[in-house]
């Protein structure tokens, strides 16, 4: 597989887990937003990952951690993006093994719907291979 092949991969990879998370969102289901948010980060770090290997010409480093690719990247970001790659990630982590309380407070309806858009945003962002 070459460069090429394989950015376009991951961001078809990209693609499909954020329409993977736009349609468990749209089942409204409360049971279903940590899910959402666990495809938001994926589709993030696969983006992620399809930049790193545009840009250095190299297989992407096995990592889930969103802002460590972003500052493999070099990218220009403020502390939001910085802080919003933290909580994404936390949230990814967490929408595996947190707890109930974890649950009912953070895998909402207004944070699925919030990192749904910011995935759309930062993921439009990217430039095309």
């Amino acid at each position: 597989m070459t460069q090429n092949e394989a950015v376009s991969h991951w961001q078809k990879r990209a693609a499909a887990e954020l329409k993977g998370a736009r349609a468990l969102f749209e089942q409204k289901d409360p049971e279903l937003y940590g899910e959402v948010l666990f495809h938001c980060h994926l589709a993030l770090e696969l983006g992620l990952k399809a930049q790193y290997i545009l840009k250095k010409d190299t297989a992407a480093p096995f990592t889930h951690d969103l802002n460590e690719l972003a500052n493999l990247l070099e990218r220009n970001r403020g502390q939001e993006e910085s802080a919003d790659f933290e909580e994404i990630t936390n949230f990814a982590i967490l929408s595996r093994y947190g707890d109930e309380k974890w649950f009912s407070t953070n895998a909402t309806v207004k944070n699925a719907e919030k990192w749904l858009q910011k995935t759309e945003k930062i993921l439009s962002d990217f430039s095309p291979a």
